[in-house]
């Protein structure tokens, strides 16, 4: 985690869990769910196999100023 990143969560110095999206159906529920890690101070996103792609202007739409999860989901086939 950056300097950057840290200063956003003080304390942050353990590892922080992976949200882990299997197959998601729609761009909207990747930005709901990057917009609820952003409020529980989760940042490592991680999508296996997005029906609709990535990256999703739905996801960035949906997201609401979660862009910093979005830009730093690992994507998987």
């Amino acid at each position: 985690m950056g300097e950057t990143e840290r200063g956003l969560f003080e304390g942050a110095d353990a590892p922080s869990p992976a949200v882990i999206l299997v197959e998601p159906q729609l761009g909207e529920n990747i930005g709901a769910a990057a917009r609820a890690m952003l409020n529980c101070g989760l940042l490592d996103m991680r999508l296996v196999a997005p029906r609709d792609g990535w990256p999703n202007e739905s996801a960035v739409a949906m997201a609401s100023g979660a862009d910093l999860i979005l830009n730093r989901a690992q994507v998987f086939d």
